[in-house]
């Protein structure tokens, strides 16, 4: 992983990573702040920041936290939470959080608790903060349901702090 250094003249890029399935309901609200996203950043409100759609693959992940200073991932997660409810956490904050699953309903071919086993072997380990909202509908839909479309200008000014 490339480090940044006082002397570097920049970090390397900000990478925001949305995960879902736009086509099985309240799964695809990382995929719809990532369209947000990048509607807002076409207006110069973000530099230095990758866009990423990052669909359903966990595997793909590995590849886009290779050679990154700091990560914001998007994803519909179940952390306990109650439907609609968006939780914002650190990676290492999640081992802290003892007796509390963490599910993403998007990355079906490895769980996140598996990505960040292998990141670790990898030894990749950017500043990792994920942005999760629990779904409250997952079936076959192209539209998010009303309690998850309206939490979108919340999570997209999380991601803008975050970003500074």
């Amino acid at each position: 992983m490339r480090a940044y250094n006082k002397g570097d003249s920049e970090p390397g890029p900000v990478k925001i990573i949305g995960f879902g399935n736009i086509f099985m309901g309240d799964d695809g609200i990382g995929i719809k702040i990532i369209e947000e996203l990048k509607k807002v950043k076409s207006s110069g409100d973000f530099n230095n920041v990758e866009i990423i759609d990052g669909a359903t693959s966990g595997i793909d992940l590995l590849f886009n936290l290779s050679n990154s200073d700091k990560v914001i991932i998007i994803d519909a997660i179940d952390a306990g939470q109650a439907d609609g409810e968006v939780v914002k956490f650190k990676l290492n904050e999640i081992k802290s959080m003892e007796g509390k699953t963490f599910r993403s309903f998007s990355l079906h071919d490895l769980h996140l608790d598996e990505v960040f086993n292998l990141m670790s072997s990898l030894k990749i380990f950017p500043d990792i903060t994920i942005i999760g909202i629990k779904p409250k509908i997952i079936d076959y839909s192209d539209k998010l349901s009303y309690e998850i479309e309206r939490r979108i200008p919340e999570i997209i000014q999380m991601v803008k702090k975050e970003i500074k």
